[in-house]
């Protein structure tokens, strides 16, 4: 079983880190809540706010 454990452990190392680089690189973020995502549908697909904001439009 250790070698699952080990296994799993990178998985979940991975997936964190893949999920952190994501949002350091993505397009838009929300004023309200500062969720990052890549997709802009008018709204923010974490709280709802409509204020979205591109993030090269803030540098």
């Amino acid at each position: 079983m250790g070698i699952f454990r080990k296994v799993g452990r990178q998985v979940e190392q991975f997936k964190r880190t893949a999920t952190e680089t994501a949002k350091e690189n993505a397009d838009y973020r929300c004023r309200e809540c500062d969720a990052r995502f890549d997709v802009h549908d008018g709204r923010c697909p974490e709280c709802g706010a409509p204020e979205v904001v591109s993030v090269g439009d803030e540098e």
